[in-house]
């Protein structure tokens, strides 16, 4: 959820705060914050589409630190949306695309975009290090807190809602916690230390945040109650920035020995019944409800790898076991997980021309097709019943909401029947879902199929067309990276200035959409219990790389004339396992007969 402005002020009252050095311990992680965090402070690029490789050693270099001092650590990522917050979800994607068109504009290192695979690549990571990780029914936050009282550990994050959560061992925020240095010093805050601060008690704590504010109570919702809590405030800092906190628990404090129950409908008497006072009251009392820790779906998981799940379809039908069990490991998309559950999906904004198309356009038949798989998993009261995705991508600097059929032809296989397919039929229905057949790649290893038919899938559908030299860069890419080529390990110390970094906007869009196809390549993949294997995306590509060849490709297509006969760069011109991978792309390529434009 989190409450705007807390971190702040809580960081400003050093008292609040205990260092300690931490070792031997069990760690619970915010996934989405660890991720967000890793890229964003590690000075990687985020306008280009991706330092992928880059990413991946970071990571795995932060969880070698934890293990090396005795940290075990257990991370949790969201799961399927909680409907209560798609007005807070929305608002969200809105500030992305405007992120989105600043970006694609001009460099700025003030504002960041996560790439759209760099969760991909964390978990990637994690998985290869032998990091427990598991994703969450819904929301992380109480999975993480319950889970890290059941084991009587710390929490990292940076969500001011884990000021809130009573958690036993503490809470550590990323930002205070020092992994490169040669010792675990972390600072580590205490929920009783601010009920003592504001001299409340300390079950109070998830009142005084409701009132504050949060992603459940709305600040138009709260702003009667506000102007109406400043006369009574005896606080002398009502100007200063904390002035809003301490006033609330001043309220809070009076009677000293008040029920939750008590001090909530003290608060509720200063709002008239006109201004909304029983809305306020329900949003405060679901609020409420978040901060109230259980038992966790995940502790058994992690301990002995069985399966608990309260999920539904959205016809509140049940989810096939398997799939659960794909799922909490990260092989069953959560964008997959949501569709089953409420049939809405916010599709990933990446930095991208914002006066074409949305890049996500150019796999929506790859989702369409998923979507069919998926539909089958409900029960249809009626024959033929088509149940439409929706789905909240950018169109134009705004955001819409559209309904997408899923794919409902004989071809799609029921999500119940995919464990039981014969050999050679979900690598078929791959195939065809990428316009490819195994003859196409029959020459391939295994390890490329993914990567040619999506190339493949790409030229064909990309809007605007693929020009030649980005499918070389692409190409090039998957080169280079294959041999560890251009892995500028010196600019994590000190971000670079980004506007010195080529940046062609047409590219930006072509290796958007690459990255569209093959997220939802991958998905389908993981859907079908992957008849080919998944390529490392850290080994596939690279946006700043990317720009990078493409600059020098141009630079020698300059030096040659106009002309345009496809070539491979000198980067590319080793005799090497990565030439030999190029080839076979290549010659998969042609094998499609593809009319790439220039």
């Amino acid at each position: 959820m989190g409450i705007p402005g807390l971190t702040s002020y809580i960081n400003s009252l050093g008292t609040l705060w205990t260092e300690i050095n931490l070792q031997n311990t069990e760690l619970v992680i915010d996934g989405p914050c660890l991720c967000h965090y890793l890229y964003d402070s590690n000075g990687l690029d985020c306008r280009c589409g991706g330092q992928y490789q880059e990413y991946y050693d970071v990571v795995v270099s932060f969880f070698d630190a934890l293990i090396s001092y005795g940290v075990e650590p257990y991370v949790v990522f969201d799961g399927a949306y909680d409907d209560k917050k798609l007005e807070t979800r929305e608002k969200r994607a809105k500030d992305k695309v405007k992120t989105s068109n600043a970006l694609s504009q001009s460099a700025d290192d003030r504002l960041f975009l996560l790439p759209p695979l760099a969760k991909d690549v964390f978990v990637d990571a994690l998985r290869n290090r032998g990091v427990k990780f598991a994703f969450s029914d819904r929301e992380a936050d109480r999975e993480i807190a319950s889970l890290a009282n059941a084991w009587n550990c710390p929490v990292l994050s940076n969500d001011s809602d884990f000021f809130i959560f009573d958690i036993k061992a503490g809470y550590i925020p990323i930002t205070f916690f020092n992994w490169n240095s040669s010792c675990l010093t972390v600072r580590i805050f205490y929920r009783r230390k601010l009920a003592m601060h504001f001299q409340i008690r300390a079950e109070l704590i998830p009142l005084f945040a409701s009132l504050a504010g949060n992603d459940y109570v709305s600040c138009n919702l709260l702003s009667a109650f506000h102007r109406a809590l400043n006369p009574i405030q005896t606080s002398n800092h009502s100007r200063e920035k904390g002035a809003k906190f301490e006033s609330l628990a001043n309220m809070l404090s009076k009677p000293p020995d008040s029920s939750e129950e008590e001090a909530l409908e003290r608060a509720l008497k200063l709002v008239k019944p006109a201004e909304n006072g029983e809305h306020l009251r329900q949003a405060v009392e679901l609020s409420l409800q978040e901060y109230t820790l259980r038992k966790s779906n995940l502790l058994g998981y992690f301990q002995d790898n069985s399966v608990s799940s309260s999920l539904k379809t959205q016809s509140k039908g049940e989810i096939n076991d398997w799939v659960l069990r794909q799922f909490r490991n990260g092989k069953f998309s959560v964008n997959c997980i949501r569709c089953l559950t409420s049939r809405k999906v916010f599709l990933e904004i990446p930095v991208e021309n914002c006066t074409e198309k949305s890049a996500n356009c150019c796999s929506l038949w790859l989702r369409q097709f998923m979507y069919g798989i998926l539909n089958d998993a409900e029960t249809k009261a009626d024959e033929g019943n088509i149940e439409v995705i929706h789905e909240w991508d950018r169109e134009g600097l705004s955001v819409k909401k559209s309904a997408v059929e899923p794919y409902q032809e004989s071809v799609v296989p029921s999500l119940s029947c995919i464990p039981s397919l014969v050999l050679g039929e979900p690598v078929h229905f791959l195939l065809f879902a990428l316009y490819s057949d195994i003859t196409d790649v029959r020459s391939l290893r295994e390890e490329f199929i993914l990567i040619a038919a999506s190339l493949r899938y790409l030229i064909n559908n990309a809007q605007p067309p693929l020009k030649v030299n980005h499918l070389k860069a692409l190409l090039c890419c998957c080169v280079n990276l294959e041999e560890g080529k251009f892995c500028n390990r010196e600019e994590r110390t000190a971000r670079p200035e980004q506007s010195s970094w080529p940046f062609d906007i047409r590219a930006a869009q072509s290796f958007a959409q690459w990255q569209c196809v093959l997220r939802d390549a991958i998905h389908l993949n993981f859907t079908l219990l992957e008849p080919v294997p998944v390529p490392s995306i850290h080994k596939t590509f690279n946006g700043k790389m990317a720009q990078q060849l493409l600059e020098r490709l141009q630079q020698v297509h300059e030096s040659k004339g106009n002309d345009c006969k496809p070539e491979i760069s000198s980067d590319c011109q080793t005799n090497s396992p990565g030439q030999r991978q190029r080839k076979c792309l290549e010659q998969s390529l042609e094998n499609f007969d593809i009319d790439v434009r220039v």
